[in-house]
């Protein structure tokens, strides 16, 4: 680049004058700056990202707890008036379902629809089988996230195909973005604080050296010092030498002509002598001695000139949510003839919030279903202060070596079934929120089986 066409910050950083230590400092603060500040845009928009995936995750176990209870009435497809839900029983509560035959035309609705200013938009058409989550927002102007299901349910006159859409606010999954967006800055903020000081810190310790060179030339010109002693970093040894060098050779210059001029004073003491003691009529001798006093200080000037340069939970039935997850998704996987059974106590309780027991239960489920070739089981057992509770298949089963991988956010092992790879982080992550375990175990149906351990109050 010519240095005409240069920026003035890579002319201002590259001038030969000025404090380098500010200029790397500068340049290294910006550095820093403009990294963190990709890095939160970067975790931002994953966050996001992530939001939504648990969002989508969300709606889909919400479908299916709504396929678990609906039933035929005769006219067609229909839900309960009251769901378990409270929130679908509360007008304008922010959690909406509704039901849509072939045509488009609204079968049945949540209470949560009676609000006045609670309009939604159009329905998707979905085909039987198929699925879509979207962003969208009530005819008012409130966000939402909607999951449309397509379904085809066998009736007394034949399979009748119905779209079965649930939506909820995304006001909650808003705040919590703001929340961590906050947080994010304030800790990227902070660390960009600390870091540059570090850096002031680290590149005022890095170029010592520079001023220790500095001050070590100043005490040679004031005579205090005689030589640059010490060690030094290897960037300067070669500056440092080439110093010691010159030095070395203008000491010897200087003796050289201190030399020069003890032999030139001594060797005119004799000439002058003579002159002194000549008389007026020698002028021939005179003449001589001045000849040999120039030849003298001739030699030795030429002498001197020559040298060398060197949370609270709640005791919720196992089976009755167990069995509401396995009718659902009996329906949802009815084309595959999968055989789906249970083996719960119906006395058995755990100590768990009742919607994050249906996502665990039925993320493992659906995990289970997908892979499992013709039969999934679930079962439970009580011990000592907790519920054990295995879901089983007879599918391929997941590799020793793939167990730790599987539990991380995103990570798949087959990439041939749909999905984004969270199902298993979110059971983990949340049975560790309640002090539970999960593990990975042989199922007794060949395939694979995993075991989550919840937590369970005595005498319930």
């Amino acid at each position: 680049m010519a240095a005409g066409r240069r920026s003035p910050l890579f002319r201002w950083l590259s001038q030969p004058n000025g404090s380098l230590r500010r200029r790397l400092l500068f340049a290294a603060g910006l550095t820093l700056l403009l990294f963190l500040s990709l890095t939160g845009f970067v975790l931002d928009g994953a966050f996001r990202a992530s939001i939504d995936d648990s969002a989508r995750a969300q709606l889909r176990l919400r479908v299916l707890n709504l396929l678990s209870v609906a039933e035929w009435d005769g006219a067609g497809l229909t839900l309960p008036l009251r769901l378990s839900e409270a929130r679908y029983n509360r007008p304008g509560s922010g959690l909406y379902a509704r039901l849509f035959d072939e045509a488009g035309t609204l079968k049945w609705q949540s209470q949560s629809l009676g609000h006045s200013a609670v309009s939604l938009p159009s329905p998707l058409p979905m085909p039987p089988g198929g699925e879509a989550f979207d962003r969208t927002a009530t005819l008012a102007g409130a966000p939402l996230y909607r999951f449309t299901f397509g379904l085809l349910w066998e009736g007394p006159e034949g399979d009748r195909p119905y779209s079965l859409e649930v939506s909820f606010s995304q006001q909650p999954f808003q705040q919590e973005a703001r929340g961590f967006r906050r947080a994010l800055w304030l800790w990227l903020g902070g660390a960009t604080a600390a870091l540059l000081l570090l850096q002031m810190a680290l590149l005022w310790a890095a170029l010592a050296p520079f001023s220790r060179v500095a001050r070590a030339l100043a005490a040679l010109e004031r005579g205090e010092e005689g030589a640059l002693e010490g060690a030094w970093p290897q960037e300067l040894s070669g500056l440092v030498h080439n110093l010691e060098t010159l030095l070395a050779s203008e000491r010897a210059r200087q003796k050289r002509y201190r030399t020069t001029l003890d032999d030139l004073a001594h060797s005119l003491k004799t000439p002058l002598a003579i002159l002194r003691n000549a008389k007026a009529e020698d002028e021939e001798e005179r003449s001589a001695q001045l000849a040999r006093m120039e030849s003298i200080i001739g030699h030795h000037l030429k002498r001197a000139s020559v040298g060398a340069n060197p949370l609270v939970a709640e005791d919720v039935p196992l089976a009755m949510h167990g069995e509401r997850l396995l009718a659902g998704l009996r329906r949802l996987h009815a084309d595959r003839g999968l055989t789906l059974t249970a083996e719960l106590d119906p006395a058995l309780t755990v100590s768990i919030d009742e919607r994050d027991l249906y996502d665990l239960l039925g993320n493992l489920l659906d995990n289970a279903c997908k892979y499992g070739k013709s039969r999934v089981h679930l079962r439970a057992e009580a011990i000592a202060g907790a519920v054990k509770i295995w879901v089983e298949d007879d599918g391929p089963g997941i590799p020793e070596a793939l167990h730790r991988y599987v539990l991380t956010r995103g990570a798949r092992a087959d990439t041939a079934q749909q999905g984004q790879g969270i199902g298993l982080a979110m059971v983990t992550e949340r049975v560790a929120g309640y002090g539970g375990a999960l593990a990975f175990e042989t199922s007794p149906l060949g395939g694979a089986a995993v075991c989550i351990t919840l937590p369970r109050r005595e005498g319930a």
